[in-house]
């Protein structure tokens, strides 16, 4: 049963709770507690508009925030698309409990997505998230934008440097699937040319398409060790890696890249297997074992 007094109560403490400035820890759990302890009282529609008051916030409580997103989906989604307080940690869990749905196309819509998170969705392989994530993908001030048509893992869109450590810990064992998604996604090729890059984490071709993704050596190495923990544990392989990927240069590995995305594009429009030039399913040059 709701309560239109104690609902507009609790709206209007959300529009106090919004005018400060730097609301106080003791602030917080006041208006957590007010609001979560009668929120069974409060109808969808005055729901609606606390969640809307709280979204832009950056001093929403994180138990409130939880809660919303959460709540009966027309009233989550809008939450979560516009939440300042939603960090990739639970963006990606509610990214694994929900899957493809409202929530996670509100996330797609979300500005400044970071690497994994990207990753997260391009694994729902849902066809109105990758719509959503490619018309919030837009090219660096400094780099040319892309051309209709072009591939999605153009230079101008890699992924930014502070999430590349993020990133390079998921190639482990069980989140393997979210990098190699965030690989597709950076190079723009295909998921089945990530697998097999992955697969074969000593070929050059990996090497290239880690050092177009702007890893670092240290970062390169984390990968390469999540995705051959058997190989890693030698010294002299790993040593052997350091060294192939530190003769890898960025404007070679642009250079294959690309050449890779025209060959995939060349497949699709001709709707022939891709060339066997170097396309990474065909060339297996050893770069560390």
């Amino acid at each position: 049963m709701t309560n239109d007094r104690i609902a507009l109560m609790l709206h209007q403490n959300a529009e106090r709770f919004a005018r400060l400035r730097a609301p106080s820890p003791e602030d917080r759990a006041r208006f957590e507690k007010q609001l979560l302890e009668n929120i069974d009282l409060v109808s969808d529609e005055h729901l609606r508009a606390i969640a809307g008051t709280l979204a832009p916030l950056e001093t929403t409580p994180l138990e409130v925030a939880h809660f919303l997103c959460e709540v009966e989906e027309t009233i989550a989604a809008p939450f979560i698309a516009r939440s300042a307080v939603l960090d990739d940690q639970i963006l990606l869990d509610i990214i694994a409990r929900h899957g493809a749905g409202a929530r996670t196309r509100a996330i797609a819509r979300r500005r400044a997505l970071s690497g994994p998170v990207r990753a997260g969705l391009r694994t729902l392989e849902d066809p109105a998230i990758d719509r959503a994530l490619e018309l919030r993908q837009t090219a660096r001030p400094s780099e040319p934008a892309g051309t209709p048509g072009q591939p999605r893992g153009t230079i101008a869109q890699r992924l930014d440097a502070e999430v590349l450590g993020q990133v390079a810990t998921l190639a482990g064992i069980e989140s393997r699937p979210l990098f190699e998604t965030a690989l597709a996604d950076s190079t723009g090729l295909s998921m089945t040319s990530a697998r097999i890059l992955c697969d074969d984490p000593t070929s050059r071709n990996f090497l290239f398409a880690l050092r177009f993704m702007g890893f670092s050596d240290k970062q390169a190495l984390s990968v390469f060790k999540g995705l051959a923990p058997d190989l890693a544990t030698d010294d002299d392989v790993e040593e052997r890696f350091r060294e192939a990927y530190r003769l890898v240069t960025s404007s070679e590995a642009a250079q294959r890249v690309r050449g890779w995305q025209l060959d995939e594009i060349r497949s699709l429009a001709t709707l022939q297997p891709a060339s066997q030039d170097e396309p990474p399913s065909q060339e297996r040059q050893r770069g560390a074992a």
